[in-house]
């Protein structure tokens, strides 16, 4: 489902990672390339590709990206506490924080046998059984 979702969503941004990260493009997707295989290769790629940094930016943040916030904040603080008197009594400075994580509102809830009926009419739209 995900390789779908982002392909109608993020098709620029798929064909760029895939053509980027696999050397392979996303218009042989059922010819050189099952769609198994490149719904396996989509959710694989790597957190700093185009479709995670948009479709989840919050998973695209490295401990690089969170040491980094945690230093340039504890550097702010300290300026700001080192500061005269006058200056420490405004608001302290607002922390770099990671992107938070946002509720998918594209999830639908399946039983087993919807799924599966899902799963019959994607293999049949890929493969024309």
């Amino acid at each position: 489902m995900t390789l779908a979702a982002w392909l109608s969503k993020y098709p620029d941004f798929m064909r760029a990672d895939f053509q980027q990260y696999y050397g392979l493009n996303i218009d042989d997707i059922g010819v050189v390339f099952s769609v198994h295989h490149a719904a396996t290769l989509a959710v694989m790629l790597p957190t700093q590709s185009r479709v995670i940094s948009i479709a989840a930016p919050y998973a695209s943040w490295t401990l690089d990206n969170h040491l980094l916030a945690a230093a340039v904040n504890a550097l702010r603080d300290l300026v700001w506490l080192e500061s005269d008197y006058k200056r420490r009594q405004s608001n302290r400075p607002k922390p770099i924080e990671p992107p938070k994580a946002k509720s998918n509102t594209d999830a639908v809830l399946l039983d087993s046998d919807d799924y599966l009926e899902q799963l019959k009419m994607m293999r049949e739209v890929a493969y024309g059984d």
